[in-house]
């Protein structure tokens, strides 16, 4: 028995020290682009509080693109394109943004007014330099 409650104890311990690492590890450096679509953007971080896949196209919303950092091996994207197609018709692009990227740049945001697009599903798509990044469908109710 005691054996076991040593091995158990052993493992907990490593365990614990391993989730500790990985928690210490993230430093807040963006993993890959991402889009977010919600109401409200926490001004310190620049996230959507509460992002979400179905928003109501009677209010506002914000759209929250976030750009990976480039790695010294990769070369300087020149500019992001993001695109809003309904999900049916892609080829018909209905908002086109067109971002520079500078050597700061981590993200862009900026707002749909209300009843701007009839209900249905639409997908924002990023491009870095011509080349599809992330794509990000929702629904508006």
């Amino acid at each position: 028995m005691s054996k076991g409650k040593s091995f158990l104890i052993l493992f907990v311990l490593l365990i614990s020290i391993a989730l500790f690492f990985f928690v210490l590890k993230e430093d807040g450096e963006i993993k890959r682009d991402n889009i977010e679509i919600g109401y409200k953007t926490n001004d310190e971080s620049q996230q959507i509080i509460n992002p979400r896949n179905k928003v109501d196209r009677n209010k506002e919303i914000i759209v929250s693109a976030h750009f990976k950092a480039n790695s010294g091996k990769e070369k300087q994207n020149k500019r992001f394109v993001l695109n809003l197609a309904n999900i049916e018709d892609k080829s018909n692009v209905l908002i086109k943004k067109t971002i520079p990227n500078d050597e700061g740049t981590s993200g862009y945001e900026f707002k749909i007014s209300p009843g701007k697009l009839s209900a249905g599903k639409y997908q924002f798509s990023l491009y870095r330099d011509n080349n599809l990044s992330v794509e990000k469908v929702f629904t508006f109710k």
